[in-house]
């Protein structure tokens, strides 16, 4: 099966927010719409022509249709010694699933990371998605030994 990323636009956010609704209602995360495209037109927003600094939004496209979408974010980390990459979200929809294109979507990320110079990609995964695990698992991730703790910084 042949696929394809390309970079998401401005046009593609309505498509994008439709996926993450199908994601976050998945993995029981609440979904707020005007938050989630909030971030989103950040993140595809050109600054001065050039990509923003925080990451990129691909789509993920096979058999002329659009399968998914992957989330690649920039962070900061002494730990890792600059620079890290990080899956902030992965979705394929369910009738393109088991054909490869999770795999596909991550090593285009990772290739991206490390033209970059980055020499670590990170990203979570719950707990109960043993599939998605075993994927991370299968092509390199492993678990840290260290929980990912978060806190929010205003009510939501």
């Amino acid at each position: 099966m042949s696929a394809t990323l390309r970079y998401a636009a401005l046009q593609d956010v309505d498509r994008l927010l439709e996926m993450m609704r199908a994601l976050y209602a998945h993995d029981g995360v609440p979904f707020d719409e005007q938050k989630s495209r909030k971030a989103t037109n950040q993140l595809i927003s050109p600054v001065d022509g050039a990509f923003t600094a925080f990451g990129r939004i691909w789509l993920i496209e096979s058999e002329d249709a659009v399968a998914g979408y992957i989330v690649l974010t920039f962070g900061f980390s002494i730990e890792y010694g600059g620079m890290h990459g990080f899956i902030d979200e992965l979705f394929v929809s369910d009738s393109f699933r088991s054909r490869g294109l999770g795999a596909l979507a991550i090593e285009h990320a990772s290739a991206l990371c490390r033209s970059l110079g980055l020499t670590v990609i990170l990203l979570e995964v719950a707990f109960e998605n043993t599939r998605a695990h075993a994927l991370y698992e299968r092509i390199g991730f492993r678990e840290h030994g260290r929980r990912l703790m978060s806190s929010l910084l205003t009510a939501p």
